[in-house]
C-alpha cells in the first residue's frame, strides 16, 4: 500500500486528537474529583452510584426523621412532667382544704388557685411542637382541648367533644334538666376507641409512634378521669358535700342520674389514680425515646457505611490519577512534537 503524506499527516492528527482526549479525561477526574462524567463512561459504576446513591438519601432521610421523632417526644415528655407537678400541686392543696381549721377565706383562696392550676392543666394538654399539638392525635392543627359553659357547668371539651358530657354536676339541679340536657348532646360525647397513632419511618420497614394521645392521659371513666376529679374538688371548695352524675347508655341515650356523697379526702385517691395513670403514659413515651436513641445509632452508623461505599465506587484515587493526567500530558506533547516533524516534511523538502 502506497503512503502519502497527506495519510501520514491524517494519522498524525488523530492520534494528537486521541491523546488530547486522554488529557482531558485525565483533567476532568482531577477537577470534578469523579471516576465517570457520563453513564457511558463505566455502566457498571454509574449502576452502583445510582443505588448507593439511593441508600445514603434514604438514610439522611430515616436521620431527619428520627430527629423530628425525638424532638417531639422529648417536648410531650416535658409537657407531661409539668402535669405531673400542677396534679401534686392539687393534692397539697386537696389536703390543706381537707383540714377543718381553715376559714372561708382560706377556702377562697384554696379554690382560686385549683381555678388556675385546672386552666393550666388545660394549657399544657394543649402544648405544641412546630405549630402541631401533640397530644390530639392526627388533629394537629387546632388546639385539642377547652372548656366550654353549658347548662350543667363547665366542661372539658377534647377536638370537639365532651371528654365526660356526664361528669359531676352540681347537686342543687333539677334531674330532670339534666337528663334533657345530656340526652340532646349525647352524640358529642368523645368516645373513640381506635388510636391515633403519629408515626414516623426510621429505617428499613421499622416505623414508630411518637405521640401520647391526650384522653389516655387525663382518662375517660365517668367520675375519675383528671378533670371530671377537678370538678369535684372545686364543688368541694364551694362547700358541697355532694355532687350529681349522669350515666348515659344506649340509642336512643337512656340517662341516669345519680347523687353521690363528697369528701375532699376521698379525692386523694382519685388524684393520685390520676397521677400514675399519667406516669404510665410517660414510662411508655420514654421507652419509645429510648428506642429511637439507638435507631439513631444504628442510622447513622448505616450512613457512614453507604457514604463510604459511594465513596469508594465513584471518587478518583488522587494519586493514581495524579500519574495518569501527567502521563496524557506526556504523550500529547511528545504526539505533537512528532507530529509537527511529520507533517511539515515532503518530497520537496528533501529534493531541495
Amino acid at each position: 500500500m502506497r503512503i502519502t503524506n497527506s495519510m501520514l499527516a491524517q494519522n498524525s492528527l488523530w492520534d494528537i486528537n486521541n491523546n488530547l482526549r486522554r488529557l482531558d479525561k485525565a483533567q476532568q477526574k482531577m477537577t470534578t474529583q469523579s471516576k465517570i462524567q457520563l453513564p457511558s463512561d463505566d455502566p457498571i459504576v454509574a449502576t452502583r452510584a445510582l443505588k448507593y446513591r439511593n441508600y445514603v438519601s434514604a438514610m439522611e432521610q430515616y436521620q431527619r426523621n428520627a430527629d423530628d421523632a425525638t424532638s417531639w417526644m422529648e417536648v410531650s415528655e416535658s409537657a407531661l412532667g409539668q402535669l405531673n407537678e400542677v396534679i401534686q400541686r392539687v393534692r397539697e392543696l386537696t389536703v390543706q382544704a381537707a383540714n377543718d381549721t381553715n376559714g372561708d377565706e382560706d377556702r377562697q383562696k384554696i379554690l382560686s388557685e385549683v381555678r388556675s392550676l385546672k386552666d393550666n392543666m388545660i394549657e399544657i394538654m394543649n402544648t405544641s411542637y412546630a405549630g402541631r399539638y401533640v397530644f390530639g392525635g392526627f388533629n394537629t392543627d387546632q388546639p385539642p382541648y377547652k372548656i366550654e359553659s353549658t347548662p350543667a357547668g363547665d366542661k372539658v371539651l377534647f377536638k370537639g367533644q365532651y371528654v365526660s358530657l356526664g361528669g359531676p354536676m352540681d347537686s342543687g339541679q333539677a334531674d330532670d334538666e339534666l337528663i334533657d340536657y345530656c340526652q340532646l348532646h349525647a352524640s358529642e360525647q368523645y368516645q373513640e376507641t381506635v388510636k391515633q397513632k403519629m408515626q414516623y419511618n426510621i429505617g428499613f420497614g421499622s416505623r414508630i409512634s411518637v405521640n401520647a394521645e391526650g384522653q389516655d392521659i387525663v382518662g375517660q371513666d365517668l367520675g375519675t378521669n383528671l378533670f371530671d376529679v377537678m370538678d369535684k374538688l372545686l364543688l368541694g371548695l364551694n362547700g358541697h358535700d355532694q355532687y350529681k352524675v349522669a350515666e348515659i347508655s344506649g340509642d336512643p341515650p337512656d340517662v341516669t342520674v345519680q347523687t353521690k356523697d363528697l369528701n375532699l379526702s376521698g379525692l386523694l385517691d382519685e388524684l393520685d389514680g390520676a397521677s400514675n395513670r399519667m406516669l404510665t403514659v410517660r414510662a411508655d413515651l420514654g421507652a419509645r425515646m429510648n428506642y429511637i436513641n439507638k435507631a439513631k445509632d444504628k442510622i447513622d452508623g448505616d450512613y457512614n457505611t453507604f457514604l463510604m461505599l459511594m465513596s469508594q465506587n465513584e471518587d478518583i484515587d488522587i494519586a493514581q490519577i495524579s500519574i495518569e493526567a501527567k502521563s496524557a500530558e506526556y504523550t500529547y506533547n511528545a504526539s505533537l512534537s512528532v507530529g509537527m516533524k511529520a507533517i511539515t516534511q515532503s518530497l520537496i523538502d528533501y529534493l531541495k
